[in-house]
Order: C-alpha cells, then sequence, then structure tokens
C-alpha cells in the first residue's frame, strides 16, 4: 500500500501546496481522499489519472477538500474514463453533488451531444452517505470511517485503511478528539493535519484575533499533534495541511518530536510513503 500527497495546503494559495488531497493505491485499487484545488493537475504529475479513480473519499464539505470534484469528475471523462464515479462523503454529500452537477447541466450537456464520446458512464456517479462510523470494502483494501470533531462542521471524518496487516490513518480536518487517537492505535502511519500556532499570530485587515483564534480552535496546534500521535502509538507521523502553508520547517520538527518522541515527516506535494 502506497500514499502519495497530492495537496498540503490550505485555504490560502500556495503554489507548492495544493488544496487538500490524497491517493492510498495497491497494484490493484486507487482510492482518492478530497479533491481540493489543483487534484488533477497533482494525479497527472503523480502519473496517475482520474480515469482510474475507484473510489472518492470525502473527509468533509469545506470548500479545501471538495472545490475540484467537478473538475476532477469531467477531466475523467475527457481522460477516457468509462465507469461511474462511487463517491463517498458525509450527509449531505448527495444534495451537494447534485448541485453542481445541475450548475454546469447545460454545458455538459452540450458537450455530450457535440462531441459524440462513446459512453458518459463517467458522469454518473453513485453517493454513499457515511453513518457515524463504519466500514467499507473497495477491492483489496478495508477501509473504516469515523467521526472526528471539526465543529462547527457537522458532519467530519477520518479513515483508516488496511492492506496486508498495514494500517495507514488518515485525520482529516479536526481538532484533537478521543476518536481519532483509538481510530489510529497502533498505525504504521498517521497522517495527520497541523495548524502551525506561532506562526499565525498576525492580525490583519480582515484577519482579527478572534478569526485566529476560531481558525485554531477547530484545527490540531503543532504543540499538540505529537502528543496524539505518541498516545495514538503510531509508527511515522506524516504532518499535512499545513495552516499557514510557510513555516519554519526545522522548529515544528523540534517542538513535534518533543512530543512524539521522534521526527515527524513533513509533507510535501507529491511526497510518496510506502506503507
Amino acid at each position: 500500500m502506497k500514499l502519495t500527497l497530492l495537496g498540503t495546503g490550505c485555504p490560502s494559495v500556495d503554489y507548492k501546496r495544493c488544496g487538500a488531497s490524497n491517493l492510498v493505491l495497491t497494484k490493484k485499487t486507487k482510492i482518492l481522499i478530497d479533491c481540493g484545488s489543483g487534484v488533477t493537475q497533482r494525479l497527472n504529475q503523480s502519473k496517475n489519472s482520474s480515469a482510474d479513480i475507484d473510489a472518492l473519499l470525502l473527509t468533509h464539505l469545506h470548500s479545501d477538500h471538495v472545490i475540484d470534484l467537478y473538475q476532477l469528475i469531467i477531466s475523467s471523462w475527457h481522460s477516457d474514463r468509462d465507469s461511474v464515479w462511487k463517491i463517498y462523503g458525509p450527509k449531505g454529500t448527495k444534495k451537494f453533488v447534485d448541485k453542481i452537477f445541475s450548475a454546469w447541466k447545460i454545458e455538459r450537456e452540450l458537450r455530450i451531444s457535440y462531441e459524440k464520446r462513446k459512453s458518459i458512464n463517467a458522469l454518473k456517479y453513485k453517493v454513499y452517505e457515511l453513518k457515524k462510523n463504519g466500514s467499507i470494502k473497495i477491492n483489496d483494501i478495508k477501509i473504516k470511517y469515523f467521526e472526528v470533531d471539526h465543529k462547527p462542521v457537522p458532519y467530519a471524518y477520518g479513515f483508516s485503511f488496511y492492506n496486508n496487516n498495514k494500517k495507514l490513518t488518515i485525520s482529516g480536518d479536526t481538532r484533537p478528539c478521543e476518536s481519532l487517537m483509538q481510530n489510529a492505535q497502533n498505525s504504521d502511519v498517521l497522517l495527520h493535519e497541523v495548524f502551525i500556532e506561532y506562526e499565525m499570530n498576525k492580525t490583519s485587515k480582515l484577519r482579527t484575533k478572534k478569526t485566529l483564534h476560531h481558525v485554531k480552535e477547530y484545527h490540531t496546534p503543532s504543540n499538540l499533534v505529537g502528543k496524539i500521535a505518541k498516545l495514538s502509538n503510531c509508527k511515522e507521523l506524516v504532518l499535512t495541511h499545513f495552516v499557514p502553508t510557510r513555516f519554519n520547517v526545522s522548529r515544528l520538527k523540534k517542538i513535534v518530536k518533543k512530543d512524539f518522541g521522534k521526527d515527524p515527516i513533513i509533507g510535501e506535494d507529491l511526497l510518496t510513503i510506502n506503507i
């Protein structure tokens, strides 16, 4: 099983860090987790194609995790995908996807009518809305999903992936919570978001002290993420979804290592990790 980080950024634009997205793959299976800004370009750079994705999993419906959903689907059609999309996400996902497709209906129907492609299966989808927790089997990968705490977002999920006695856990967006630590126990790799609080201390015209406080409150700060990894007893900690996207790498490593006991891996777009 491999993990490729396609986008390690946040809502702030940074050409070095695209929007949140990850790819979990084996020789038989490709599962995409989230589809933030730039996901199709990163898939292309990683020598993967949207035509070959077996399933799309959405951690939650924040824009930086789903903004390129339609681009992902339409590009798969242009890349000769001939299978219906399987989309797993929180309550509200079906309505969300339906509305996106409704917005593009006229343009899509014109393309279908004029371009005369042999199949439109790639433009069809089946949405499966997740319960509080449960499991999914996609080919040779077993997935356990569980709710995490990203309030006020009402439904947010983390995922654990199992293949050949290996375990990968992806936190999604979350503040420190019991559910994540329980489900991440003994993971070979824990991919976890991080809010770098010492880098986020400046207000601006639109960003007030209250803004900074509220953003921090529903993410996991760098002075706690190492503790979470330690309590989870994971073998490797990989950091992603950096807020902000530019920071002192050495300082972040030092802070997290103090609690985790070893260096975390600082995620970069297109980094691939063998699990």
